[in-house]
């Protein structure tokens, strides 16, 4: 998603298990990356992740505390967040 605020980009870039401790429960994990640029080169930051449990129960951990607040990360991670209750 294109945005005209904090970041230039922001999009759920791929599915990953890297960086949480392990857990039978947890299943999946998106990563929620943002772009301060539209510069090519320009490497990506993860400023949240999504998880899923076996159980069904998904939550978001913030890893940049501006995607809190910022609408353009919130509209990344609720469109997520819907498509896994789907």
């Amino acid at each position: 998603m294109r945005n005209n605020n904090y970041w230039f980009e922001i999009k759920a870039d791929f599915d990953e298990l890297d960086g949480l401790k392990p857990k039978d429960d947890i299943v999946k994990c998106i990563s929620i990356d943002a772009w301060k640029t539209d510069d090519p080169d320009e490497e990506g930051l993860v400023v949240a992740k999504i998880i899923l449990t076996n159980g069904g129960d998904s939550g978001v951990i913030y890893i940049d505390n501006v995607a809190r607040t910022n609408e353009a990360a919130q509209q990344v991670i609720q469109d997520i967040l819907q498509k896994i209750k789907e």
